[in-house]
């Protein structure tokens, strides 16, 4: 039919030149209808409850819920008032205490009720809109060590591991996964590896699914420690294997044969260094932390910057050309929420992605006393480095300022000075990484001069200049 609707909002006092931002959601929500039938056969408009009693409205209200908490995340002091929204606080563990006292000179036992492992969950925001739906953890902090062709990756997840969902209030944390790439473009990243939890998710038979019976995914994923406790002859049942279990051969509970359900892993499960995943713990033999705030935590807890050990990973990658630069990154992401349909969120792969090229880290050009080199070296403009992927990708610059001669082995902080056979100054480098980094000891030149003109063929010499001494060097430019 011809549907029209009229949405109307105000009353509002709008002056010229305002804005008037509007919000509303449109919700939908799936098996409302349990049967096609139920319209002709209960529909009375004198007692519409008949009708109504036979509509499902809990994936509207679901959904309802999902779309409030998108508008005003609750939780959040968006304002920044102090104010979080409402919430409830919900205790798993109770005591009570007997307390003798004296009431009107007679002696009289209170019991009080003590209670214990409580927890704070917020149900509605702070009243301002903000506009953020679902998102994944928060990406470890990490660092690139070069070294000539390989790259050892550390990272810390912390804050990945331990941050909770704004929405579902669980620390829904699943694993690393780490990229490399040549260029800083969304589809040259690749993933060179992962690491997640061995965990798996439950699918439960519901004979009451609409809108026909069949498995449901009901539970966050379970550790095979959980299951092995659950469904296992013990909690160190090592025979139990959960994948054993499948849809077409399904686990059936052997004192409940309404339960039957059948297991997937969560992800890849490569949660074992060097056999499912080259990513390995620092630190595999520390405990979990006395305190998650490293000001509180216990000396041999901590790293030496001050970092907590339990969280602390890393990769080597090898076979690297060392010549050429790479964008590193290592993201976090979720097992989503499984009631809701929400799949594995992860944090982008170009989101705070690294450049480094795998030479000779810094420190150890300083603490081996190397010396600076130049390479290609002659630089051939007539090889075009540009078409063998050595110049220029990623980017459409014009030919003549795409080119680039590198440096290497350089100090933290220095500063280049190029030099024609003649002894005219063609263009000066300030290079300053006094914080170190992975491109602390390299930096490039365009073959620009600092008259913004194209470089000629001939001799060149070049001049390091540093608090620890002075470094003089040539290289050749061929067309």
């Amino acid at each position: 039919y011809d549907t029209r609707h009229l949405l109307s909002f105000g009353p509002f006092d709008v002056n010229p030149g305002e804005k008037l931002p509007i919000s509303f959601a449109l919700i939908g929500g799936e098996n409302f209808h349990q049967d096609a039938a139920d319209f002709n056969t209960y529909h009375d408009p004198y007692n519409p409850n008949r009708y109504y009693d036979k509509l499902d409205f809990s994936a509207l209200a679901r959904n309802l819920t999902w779309a409030s908490w998108v508008y005003d995340n609750p939780g959040v002091d968006t304002d920044g008032d102090d104010y979080y929204g409402k919430y409830r606080v919900c205790c798993y563990d109770t005591s009570v205490v007997e307390i003798d006292t004296t009431i009107g000179g007679v002696d009289t036992t209170i019991s009080q009720v003590v209670y214990g492992l409580c927890d704070t969950t917020f149900y509605e925001g702070d009243g301002v809109p903000d506009f953020r739906g679902a998102s994944p953890p928060p990406a470890p902090v990490f660092w690139v060590l070069p070294r000539v062709g390989s790259f050892r990756i550390r990272f810390n997840g912390q804050r990945s591991e331990t941050t909770r969902d704004q929405f579902s209030d669980l620390a829904d944390f699943e694993g690393y996964r780490v990229y490399l790439a040549r260029d800083e473009r969304p589809n040259s990243f690749s993933m060179i590896a992962s690491f997640d939890k061995d965990d798996y998710n439950k699918w439960v038979w519901d004979e009451g699914r609409l809108p026909e019976p069949g498995y449901a995914l009901l539970d966050p994923p379970f550790t095979r420690h959980q299951l092995q406790c659950l469904y296992g002859e013990s909690c160190s049942d090592s025979l139990f294997e959960p994948l054993r279990f499948t849809r077409t051969r399904p686990y059936v509970h052997p004192l409940y044969p309404d339960s039957i359900f059948y297991f997937e892993g969560q992800d890849f499960n490569a949660s074992i260094p060097d056999i499912t995943t080259p990513i390995k713990k620092i630190y595999p033999d520390q405990a979990y932390p006395s305190s998650l705030n490293p000001d509180s935590a216990l000396a041999d807890e901590l790293t030496e910057d001050g970092y907590l050990k339990y969280f602390e990973y890393e990769l080597t990658v090898d076979n690297l050309l060392p010549t050429v630069p790479y964008w590193i990154n290592v993201t976090a992401f979720d097992f989503g929420s499984p009631k809701s349909g929400l799949g594995s969120l992860e944090t982008p792969p170009v989101q705070g992605a690294q450049v480094a090229y795998p030479l000779t880290a810094v420190d150890d050009v300083k603490d081996g006393n190397l010396e600076v080199f130049v390479y290609p070296n002659p630089y051939r403009i007539d090889e075009n480095y540009a078409d063998n992927g050595f110049e220029n990708r990623g980017t459409n610059l014009a030919q003549a300022r795409a080119r680039r001669i590198h440096f290497a082995n350089l100090p933290r902080v220095c500063t280049i000075s190029i030099y024609s056979l003649d002894g005219d100054l063609v263009r000066r480098i300030d290079h300053s990484y006094p914080g170190g980094g992975p491109e602390a000891m390299h930096d490039t030149w365009d073959l620009i001069t600092r008259n913004t003109q194209a470089t000629v063929s001939g001799l060149y010499y070049f001049v390091v200049e540093s608090e620890s001494g002075t470094q003089i060097g040539k290289f050749v430019i061929i067309k």
